[in-house]
């Protein structure tokens, strides 16, 4: 299955001028997040030769702006595409969602989206001493492949949780992090968590930060891979 980056934004250069956040395009017809710059998603969509009508799923992360920013569009386009949200996702969130009439799953625990893809379920973090639920997309064969938007609950807490439904090795963690604001220290605490939890590869991105992404290509070496707005990878 290739996994295939339409829009990630990781420096404050590319955010005053593309944008922030991610999105990943798995197969041909699911879109896991939606970026913040509408018409930044829909360049590379069609960059990459994909129109929104042939998606078939869609799964938020987190209500935050800068993953759900191109949904909108993509629903106006596309009202016969299954949109995936946590159950604990704003009223406001899901108000605006209501209004294009497409159908919606609120997600508490892990199901399985499409053969081999799953979602790991509501797993609750904070932002701005606030709770924010978050989930995840979980990929199956010979190893996980783990998708993160923000990891707002903590890249670890989550890693184990997922681990918890399902007892494969993980084979790869891609996306957010979010360690723009933590310290050396912390970092490298996490890093040395990760290995433990014996994950293989690791493509962290968006709000992990430039120096913490440092620290994993350092740690990691040949089993760390720089990700980029159009990144194809295969798993």
């Amino acid at each position: 299955m290739i996994i295939k980056v339409i829009a990630e934004a990781s420096t404050e250069l590319e955010r005053k001028t593309v944008g922030w956040g991610v999105s990943f395009l798995i197969g041909d017809d699911l879109l896991f997040d939606t970026f913040s710059n509408e018409n930044f998603l829909r360049e590379n969509l069609v960059r990459s030769g994909i129109d929104v009508r042939q998606l078939k799923y869609i799964v938020i992360s987190h209500d935050h702006w800068d993953h759900t920013g191109g949904l909108w569009y993509i629903l106006k386009e596309n009202p016969a595409v299954r949109v995936f949200i946590c159950k604990g996702f704003s009223a406001e969130f899901k108000e605006k969602l209501s209004r294009f009439k497409v159908d919606v799953v609120e997600v508490e625990k892990p199901m399985e989206i499409k053969r081999g893809i799953f979602t790991s379920g509501e797993i609750m973090g904070t932002y701005n001493n606030t709770p924010l639920p978050e989930q995840a997309l979980v990929i199956k064969g010979d190893r996980l492949t783990v998708i993160t938007g923000c990891a707002h609950p903590g890249i670890v807490t989550m890693l184990r949780r997922i681990r918890e439904t399902f007892p494969q090795r993980i084979g790869l963690i891609l996306g957010g992090f979010h360690l723009y604001d933590k310290s050396d220290a912390e970092i490298h605490k996490i890093i040395k968590e990760i290995i433990a939890l014996d994950v293989e590869r690791v493509a962290p991105c968006h709000c992990t930060g430039e120096r913490a992404i440092d620290m994993f290509q350092r740690e990691f070496g040949y089993r760390f891979i720089k990700i980029r707005t159009g990144t194809e990878l295969e798993v």
